[in-house]
């Protein structure tokens, strides 16, 4: 009759350190993106951000349909 658990111990998963590391590299990451983008890094061409904005901001006017019954 053998002597002991028939199972081999198994090795801990360590949640708590997976769970903590997880938690470190979203909050590591968002401080990154957030510092990333108030630094301007990976902008291209201020001069053409600025054109686009102005487009943005004046909209076209609306063209008139025509009439239902025009010939």
């Amino acid at each position: 009759m053998p002597l002991g658990h028939s199972r081999p111990r198994q090795q801990p998963l360590h949640v708590f350190w997976m769970a903590l590391a997880l938690a470190f590299a979203a909050f590591f990451g968002a401080a990154a993106g957030l510092l990333w983008h108030a630094s301007g890094i990976g902008k291209e061409n201020p001069a053409e951000e600025a054109a686009a904005e102005e487009a943005d901001e004046e909209p076209a006017a609306p063209t008139p349909s025509p009439a239902p019954n025009a010939a």
